[in-house]
């Protein structure tokens, strides 16, 4: 006689554990599903971010080369002076740097009599950079430049009409106002720095320019006029419709603007995409470590080279440090 077999499990009396391991199979494609879609929205900004943002990408880039290299698009003319020409000039006789900086040592010494003064051997003497003089009249200037460790020069040529405005009002160069904004500030000062929870230290004095811009007419001519607020100069310049500066100039301008102004106008947007462009470049740094870390065949090599890049920039950071704190520009 056979024993009675037990009824069959519904779906209700499935076992708790094969329950649980269902859940967390459930949960974990879940979480794969959020990581993968994550990576997706990560890289489509990363990639879209950097298609709205290239005109600035590029300006930030070829103008920083610019900076560094003066020939780089330059509108002026340029022209490399014969190797060894300043042979038998007076730069025949131009000190070397540590010959240079023993004769500022005594001279520091002579006007010192009695303090001792000595150089530190450790920390050799060095040029900041070349030395630049001008030849210049009411057309062109002629600005030379001359190494002063190889004795190698240039010279850069500029047309009067690339760095000067016309000046519509020559014999006026400051104004007198009845009621002088700046000392409006100036007697205000001593409220703030009371709201500040801080002690007036001294009196108060200028620090820094505010400049108050608007278009003219002089005699029926377009005029921009610029009055500065601290000590009423002004300048009264012919407007043309165009910056009063070579296109090299602008570009350049542009790469070092900074700040905000109290208006809305075209620079406080390109102060605002400035600040974009800030946070999507720390945005391409983080978005292409986690797209590097993704790739596995990638990781070992790519660990190597990140290595590399914090070891080199923490070499560079050093070395830059200890140029300025050796430096006074």
């Amino acid at each position: 006689m056979n024993s009675p077999q037990p009824p069959a499990p519904t779906g209700t009396d499935e076992p708790k554990s094969r329950v649980a391991v269902n859940d967390e199979a459930g949960g974990s494609r879940r979480s794969r599903r959020l990581s993968t879609r994550m990576l997706v929205v990560l890289r489509r900004v990363h990639m879209y971010a950097g298609l709205f943002l290239l005109p600035w990408v590029f300006l930030y880039g070829i103008t920083g080369a610019m900076f560094n290299h003066y020939g780089l698009f330059t509108d002026a003319q340029i022209v490399s002076s014969s190797p060894g020409l300043l042979a038998e000039t007076a730069m025949e006789q131009f000190p070397t740097t540590d010959a240079l900086a023993d004769d500022v040592v005594r001279a520091l010494q002579a006007a010192s009599p009695g303090i001792r003064i000595e150089r530190d051997p450790s920390s050799p003497a060095e040029f900041v950079n070349d030395i630049v003089l001008q030849v210049t009249n009411d057309e062109i200037r002629h600005a030379v430049y001359i190494n002063p460790v190889d004795h190698s020069s240039w010279v850069s040529t500029t047309e009067r009409g690339q760095f000067g405005e016309n000046d519509l009002l020559p014999d006026v160069d400051h104004v007198s106002l009845d009621n002088s904004p700046y000392e409006m500030a100036r007697q205000s000062v001593p409220t703030v720095v009371k709201e500040a929870g801080l002690e007036m230290v001294g009196e108060v004095r200028p620090f820094g320019w505010c400049k108050l811009n608007f278009l003219a007419r002089v005699d029926g001519r377009p005029a921009r006029i610029t009055y500065v607020l601290r000590d009423g100069h002004v300048d009264v310049a012919e407007y043309t419709g165009e910056p009063p500066m070579t296109m090299r100039s602008l570009f350049l301008r542009l790469h070092t603007t900074h700040g905000q102004p109290p208006h809305w106008n075209g620079r406080m947007i390109w102060s605002l995409f400035a600040d974009i462009m800030a946070a999507a470049m720390v945005l391409w740094g983080i978005s292409g470590v986690v797209m590097w870390w993704q790739i596995k065949r990638t990781r070992v090599l790519g660990g190597f080279v990140l290595l590399a890049s914090v070891g080199t920039g923490a070499a560079v950071y050093l070395s830059v440090v200890h140029f300025y704190a050796t430096t006074r520009l």
